[in-house]
C-alpha cells in the first residue's frame, strides 16, 4: 500500500470561514448516514493501491528500559537533559537516565498514581496516558497528568443524554515537586489539583497527549468519545468530531493556560486567541473533527504534529493548526466517509480538497493488506521530527509509527520526500516483534520506541527502545 503526499487545504483557516463550515460540514454527515446514501455509496476495498516502500534509512534498536507493563509517552522535565521520564498506562511514571546515545546509571520510580486510575481491563484504552511538565517546571515544579478515573465529582464537560450516568471521567491534572531537578525528586501528594473532568460512556477513543507549545501554553487531545462512526449515546447527531456544541471538547484539541483561572470552574485559563473563544461552550478548542489524536508533539518550529487514529481504513499524520477542522466524521483521511447508520461506516471516495475548508491530512496510509484478518488492529502512534546527530540521514524527518500490522507487529515510518510514508527497517529486528504502544524524544533529539510483547496492560514485557543507527 503506497502512501501519497497529501497537500492541506489550508493551514490557517480564518476562524470566521472554519465557523461558517460547521453548518454544511453538519448537514453533510447527517446526508452521508441518511439510508438514501447507502444505495449509492460503495465501500472502497484498497483506497490507496501498493505496498509501503522502505525508506533508504536503516536503524537499530538499543534497550533503554525493561520490566515495564505498557509504555505509552515519555516526557523531558526542563533543567533535566540527561533523562527521560516515561509514562507507563497502568499509572507509573519511571524516570530514566540517558546521555545523548548513552543510557547510564538505573531507572527510579517517580510517581504512582494506579490508585486513582479506574480498573483497567486487559485490552484498554483508558489509564495514565499522558505527561507534560510545565516549561517553568525547573522553578515551579509543576507537572501534568491525563488519567481515566472513577466518576467522582461533576463532569466539567458532557455529551451524555440528560440521567446517563458516565462510566468514568478522563482528567487532567496538576501536581508539584518539591525539590525538581534533584537527583531524587519528590511529589509532593497532597498537591494535586484537578483542572478539569471529562465525562466518558465508551472506554475507548480518549486522546490522552498533553504538550506544551512554544507559546507555553497547555494542548490536550481528546478522541471522539468511542464506539464506532462517532455515533450513538453520548454523540452529537453530526459526531462529535464536527461538533462545537456547548461543553462538547470530544474529537478535539485543547489549548489552555494551566496557570490561569478564567475558565467556567476557575482552575485554568482561556488563552485569549484561542479560535472559538467567542463561541459558547467552545473557549478551550484550538482544533477539531478528530477521531482519535492518540499521540502529539511540537517540533523545533512550533509545528504540532499528531496521528489520528482511523475508523477500519485510513491512518493519517496532521499538522495542527489553529481553528482546523480535520474532517472526522464527514471523512475519514482524504476519502468521503459514510456512517452508515446502525450498521459499519465506510469510506468510499477519494475527495482530496473537497468538501472545502477542511484540513486534508499531510500523509496518510491505509488499511488494505490487512483485509480478511479480523485481529488486525491498526493504528497510527504520532510521533517527533528527528533532530538528533547520530543518524544524520533522518534529520529533519518525523518519524512514527503502526501500533500493529497484518503480521502482528508494530512498524516505524517515516514521511521521505514530498511527505510519502516509509518503512523505517531495523534489519536485525525486522519485524519489530512487538506492538508499539507510543514513542519518545530526549534532549538531544534522538527517538525512542515503547511497546510490549502483547499489546495489553498485562504481565512485564514493556520495552523502552533507542532508534540508533545500523552498523
Amino acid at each position: 500500500m503506497t502512501s501519497r503526499p497529501i497537500r492541506p487545504l489550508s493551514l490557517a483557516p480564518s476562524i470566521a470561514v472554519v465557523c461558517a463550515t460547521t453548518t454544511f460540514a453538519a448537514t453533510l454527515a447527517a446526508t452521508l448516514a441518511a439510508p438514501a446514501a447507502l444505495a449509492q455509496n460503495t465501500p472502497l476495498a484498497d483506497p490507496i493501491p501498493g505496498t509501503l516502500p522502505a525508506s533508504a534509512v536503516s536503524v537499530a534498536f538499543r534497550p533503554l528500559l525493561a520490566g515495564l507493563t505498557a509504555p505509552v509517552a515519555g516526557a523531558v522535565a526542563p533543567g533535566e537533559p540527561n533523562f527521560l521520564y516515561i509514562v507507563d498506562q497502568v499509572g507509573k511514571i519511571v524516570k530514566a537516565p540517558v546521555q545523548g546515545a548513552v543510557s547510564k546509571g538505573s531507572s527510579a520510580l517517580f510517581l504512582d498514581v494506579a490508585s486513582r486510575l479506574v480498573p483497567l481491563n486487559e485490552r484498554d484504552e483508558r489509564g495514565l496516558l499522558g505527561l507534560a511538565f510545565h516549561p517553568d517546571y525547573a522553578a515551579n515544579g509543576r507537572f501534568y497528568l491525563y488519567t481515566s478515573e472513577p466518576a467522582l465529582g461533576t463532569a466539567d464537560f458532557s455529551t451524555l443524554p440528560a440521567g446517563t450516568a458516565p462510566a468514568y471521567h478522563n482528567v487532567v491534572s496538576e501536581w508539584r515537586v518539591a525539590n525538581p531537578g534533584s537527583a531524587s525528586p519528590v511529589v509532593d501528594p497532597g498537591s494535586a489539583r484537578v483542572l478539569m473532568r471529562i465525562a466518558k460512556l465508551q472506554g475507548n477513543h480518549n486522546g490522552g497527549a498533553l504538550a506544551f507549545g512554544p507559546d507555553r501554553m497547555l494542548y490536550i487531545s481528546l478522541g471522539d468519545g468511542g464506539g464506532g462512526d462517532d455515533q450513538g449515546p453520548g454523540h452529537a447527531p453530526e459526531g462529535n468530531g464536527q461538533s462545537l456544541a456547548p461543553g462538547n471538547v470530544l474529537g478535539k484539541i485543547l489549548r489552555i493556560d494551566p496557570l490561569g483561572s478564567n475558565a467556567a470552574n476557575g482552575a485554568y485559563g482561556i488563552p485569549a486567541d484561542n479560535p472559538f473563544v467567542a463561541r459558547d461552550g467552545a473557549d478551550e478548542i484550538f482544533a477539531y473533527g478528530l477521531r482519535n489524536p492518540f499521540r502529539m508533539a511540537f517540533d523545533g518550529e512550533g509545528r504540532l504534529w499528531a496521528g489520528d487514529v482511523g475508523q477500519g481504513a485510513i491512518e493519517e499524520v496532521n499538522i495542527i493548526v489553529s481553528g482546523g477542522n480535520y474532517g472526522w466524521r464527514i471523512k475519514e483521511g482524504s476519502f468521503l466517509f459514510d456512517a452508515n447508520g446502525s450498521a459499519p461506516g465506510f469510506i468510499h471516495t477519494a475527495s482530496p480538497g473537497a468538501p472545502a475548508n477542511l484540513v486534508d491530512p499531510l500523509a496518510e496510509y491505509d488499511h488494505s493488506d490487512g483485509v480478511g484478518q479480523p485481529t488486525l488492529r491498526r493504528a497510527v502512534i504520532g510521533g517527533y521530527v528527528y533532530t538528533g546527530s547520530s543518524i544524520p540521514q533522518l534529520s529533519g524527518q518525523y518519524v512514527f509509527a503502526d501500533y500493529v500490522g497484518d503480521d502482528g507487529t508494530g512498524k516505524l515510518m517515516t514521511l521521505g520526500v514530498r511527505n510519502q510514508v516509509e518503512r523505517l527497517i531495523a534489519p536485525k529486528r525486522d519485524p519489530l516483534g512487538m506492538p508499539v504502544l507510543g514513542m519518545a524524544q530526549d534532549t538531544a533529539g534522538e527517538l525512542y520506541v515503547l511497546g510490549n510483547a502483547t499489546g495489553t496492560t498485562r504481565g512485564n514485557t514493556g520495552v523502552v527502545l533507542r532508534i540508533a543507527p545500523q552498523r
